[in-house]
């Protein structure tokens, strides 16, 4: 063999364009077999520039929502009468669909989350997951490398309880032993999720399964964070597992990051710190409404056509979100 045929990787003959989102997807047949969850950092990681991230109907009030204690973690899932929420732009090549939520906790505050951010792991950790539309389940996304995204806030200590948790938690003393399950809400998902469309990571690994199967994911990071008090975390730890003991930890060892890009999305904020402070006012939805229900009216549900008829914001969310000023504290 040739020297320079040595120093060439073979897959590097098929290498898209740097900087382009092909290059971006390109890393998950490379590294996407890489284990998670990891450490991620401003420093080490590849700023990478992709469209602003598009929220679509975070503000639809879902038909029902059920919270489960799975024995392994509080999963919360929901329904829609029509369309669902979904994500578009920013890293995705295509629309990706709201699947379902779960939490990460430890047995104390000193652990808890998945990631650890700046060498440093937190309370808690909330994954909201998401599926590429045409492959219509979660179940059959998850076969395909490109199917599943995973978007994972930080939840870190606060002196006060968090809101955003508050309505979810009312629900654990109902679901406190394993495979049972509560109604909670309804409530709009923009109502838990803190929305962002710049200054978060990704990367890719793999996910593994209780049962040992193994799915590449697209793992996002958001500098926006949540928070809870001790009292809510230690509603967590309140759930029992499949074995009749408390679930006290739920979090998964942390992995190498074994020479893999660490992508850092659309920077802008303060970057002394690789997470955000926690804000000190509630940050405004940035959510809009998806051509479907601008079209077709009717489709929406009670509670959102009386707040249009109150003039409640959905024609203002139809503005580009780079247009808001998102308050935060830096």
């Amino acid at each position: 063999m040739e020297p320079d045929e040595a120093e060439t990787p073979a897959e590097e003959s098929n290498l898209p364009p740097q900087g382009t989102l092909e290059w971006l997807h390109y890393w998950s047949e490379i590294e996407g077999h890489l284990p998670s969850p990891i450490n991620v950092s401003i420093t080490g990681s590849t700023p990478f520039k992709c469209p602003e991230l598009k929220w679509y109907n975070f503000d639809i009030y879902p038909h029902k929502i059920k919270l489960t204690n799975t024995g392994y973690t509080l999963l919360l899932s929901a329904k829609w009468t029509t369309e669902r929420p979904y994500l578009e732009g920013g890293p995705f090549l295509e629309k990706h669909v709201l699947s379902q939520i779960h939490f990460h906790w430890g047995a104390n505050m000193m652990e808890g989350s998945d990631h650890a951010v700046d060498d440093r792991r937190y309370p808690g950790e909330m994954h909201v997951s998401f599926f590429r539309s045409e492959y219509l389940t979660q179940e059959e996304a998850l076969h395909h490398h490109d199917g599943v995204t995973m978007i994972c806030y930080i939840i870190k200590y606060g002196v006060s309880p968090d809101e955003r948790l508050s309505w979810v938690l009312e629900g654990i003393n109902r679901v406190q032993e394993a495979q049972t399950n509560t109604r909670i809400g309804p409530l709009p998902m923009s109502r838990l999720l803190p929305m962002f469309f710049e200054d978060y990571f990704l990367y890719w690994g793999t996910l593994e399964t209780v049962k040992d199967e193994k799915y590449v994911i697209k793992w996002l990071v958001p500098r926006t964070t949540l928070f809870a008090s001790l009292e809510q975390m230690n509603e967590f730890r309140r759930l029992w597992g499949p074995w009749d003991e408390p679930n006290l930890r739920n979090y998964r060892p942390l992995q190498e990051r074994g020479g893999r890009h660490v992508f850092f999305i659309n920077p802008h904020w303060a970057q002394y710190n690789s997470l955000l402070p926690i804000s000190r006012v509630p940050e405004p939805s940035i959510s809009v409404l998806s051509p479907a229900y601008r079209k077709n009216s009717w489709m929406l549900p009670p509670q959102n056509r009386a707040n249009e008829a109150e003039g409640f914001h959905f024609e203002a969310g139809l503005k580009s979100s780079s247009s808001r000023c998102l308050q935060k504290t830096i």
